[in-house]
């Protein structure tokens, strides 16, 4: 259940890979001009595109749940992707060359590397670049349907503040909420989405009831809670919707006093 915040707009990005390596052909790069034909070049450059697209997908979903790298520009994460990528996607270039040109050298395996890691790092940046945009473009949305709906209420009694920010689509399961940058992401029961607002403002909506924080970027709700797994020291817990949310140290304590460890 849990959604990779690179993987969410797959089709969009797919076409945008086509378009770039349309463009790719018809200038062909890299000396491409030179040897291959335009129809050979549309197929090489689509091909390797959605090569790379498809390994640079993999490795952010990969990347996305190291604590280490939450702090990181969305561009940035997506540049160290884009060069992860390139290894198993200079063995990709090889594959394709060979089968549609002519096997290349082994002892060009660097020089293609470092093409490869080029483009892709250029590649994932300019995605990141455009995942950042559309963001802060959809947390206006809800920043202005969160005021329409204020307005709308305004002689009614109020819900709590935070549950007129969870998107219609998802419900009202709360799971869990999760902090990613500047945005929080929420869970609920039957899908995930990010809005715009800090961990901590989202807990002082919510009050001290309702649930409780697990881990500095992580708060999970009463309810939530299916299975707890324990790992080398290591505590998981394991919610309705499946996912999976890590208890550290610093909050072990308040969870197994609130009966949540078993």
């Amino acid at each position: 259940m849990r959604e990779s915040l690179y993987m969410r707009p797959l089709p969009r990005q797919l076409a945008w890979v086509i378009g770039l390596a349309v463009v790719m052909a018809v200038i062909g790069p890299f000396g491409s001009y030179l040897y291959m034909s335009l129809p050979i070049r549309l197929l090489y450059f689509v091909l390797v595109g959605v090569t790379f697209w498809f390994l640079i997908a993999m490795t952010s979903a990969l990347l996305v749940g190291r604590e280490a790298l939450r702090r990181w520009p969305l561009p940035l994460r997506l540049a160290l992707a884009g060069f992860i990528a390139s290894a198993p996607g200079t063995v990709g270039i090889y594959l394709i060359h060979a089968l549609l040109v002519q096997p290349i050298a082994l002892r060009f395996a660097p020089q293609v590397f470092i093409e490869a890691a080029f483009l892709a790092v250029v590649i994932s940046v300019v995605l990141g670049l455009i995942l950042e945009w559309r963001l802060h473009a959809e947390a206006d949305l809800e920043r202005a349907r969160v005021a329409a709906a204020d307005t709308a209420s305004a002689t009614t009694p109020p819900a709590p503040d935070f549950f007129r920010r969870i998107p219609p689509a998802l419900g009202r399961d709360l799971q869990a909420l999760e902090m990613e940058d500047h945005y929080l992401r929420i869970h609920t029961a039957l899908g995930s989405d990010l809005i715009l607002l800090r961990l901590r403002d989202a807990l002082a909506e919510l009050g001290p009831k309702g649930g409780r924080q697990v881990h500095r970027s992580w708060w999970v709700a009463d309810g939530a809670v299916a299975s707890v797994e324990r790992d080398a020291g290591r505590i998981t817990l394991v919610l309705r919707n499946r996912l999976r949310v890590p208890v550290s140290k610093t909050f072990r304590e308040p969870v197994k006093e609130a009966g949540w460890l078993g």
